[in-house]
């Protein structure tokens, strides 16, 4: 059964979420297994993996980053995989202006910054939402109404009709739907880095995006992601990784 269970192999479909570089390109490779893949320009990518594989992401631009197969990545089928700016070494020293202490959860509660966004810069346009690329594909594939009466019959809409039946319609709503899910956590983890979740949770660094998706679970979670509270974020991290922690 263990050997069954190793063996077992899924296609897993992933997002690479990085600030300010290029999404295309950046290689993907199962060095458990010698297969590989690139990304496409919006960070996708599919892959065979099994349980126990290690998946390597790297690019000439950004740091090297490995992640080893879980259960659990194997049983959800995706991964989001935020990425950092490859950029010089330098010695670390230790600022803390305003009286601030080093401790995350304490020096949260000071901290009154409103979000970066076009709204709080003023800038025009605001109120219009971007849609995103699997968003578009879906309106063109379902746009319109099934039957149009025109003044000397009707038109049938056959484009919208063949999508429905082939299971493309499907398939982009459930798309849309996982990628509102990474949204989520890829903002998850623009707030509180990989190291900042390992140290100050002591959370294992194989185990950090296991945490992360056991967190997506919760009912709560995307409710508490859209507030913006990164206090309540916080809590709501510490409360789950001690259940996280008992369960492992």
């Amino acid at each position: 059964m263990g050997m069954q269970a190793q063996d077992h192999q899924v296609t897993l479909e992933g997002n690479v979420q990085v600030v300010n570089s290029e999404l295309a390109g950046i290689h993907v490779q199962n060095i458990s297994t010698k297969r590989a893949t690139i990304t496409d320009g919006y960070g996708f990518f599919a892959l065979a993996v099994r349980l126990s594989d290690t998946v390597v992401f790297s690019s000439v631009q950004l740091k090297k980053k490995e992640i080893i197969i879980t259960q659990t990545i194997l049983e959800s089928k995706q991964l989001i995989v935020p990425l950092e700016e490859a950029d010089n070494e330098l010695e670390e020293v230790v600022v803390m202006p305003y009286n601030l202490s080093g401790d995350l959860s304490k020096d949260a509660r000071g901290l009154k910054l409103s979000a970066l966004s076009s709204s709080t810069l003023g800038l025009p346009n605001t109120h219009v939402v971007k849609m995103t690329y699997n968003e578009r594909k879906l309106l063109e594939a379902d746009r319109g109404t099934m039957i149009k009466v025109l003044p000397l019959g009707f038109a049938i809409n056959t484009h919208k009709i063949l999508n429905r039946i082939s299971g493309r319609t499907k398939m982009l709503k459930e798309r849309i739907v996982r990628e509102e899910k990474n949204n989520m956590v890829a903002q998850l983890m623009a707030y509180y880095p990989d190291s900042i979740i390992t140290k100050n949770l002591k959370i294992p660094d194989l185990q950090l995006y296991e945490f992360v998706y056991f967190c997506e679970t919760d009912e709560n979670f995307d409710a508490l992601l859209k507030s913006e509270d990164q206090l309540l974020v916080w809590e709501f991290l510490e409360r789950k990784s001690i259940v996280f922690l008992k369960t492992e």
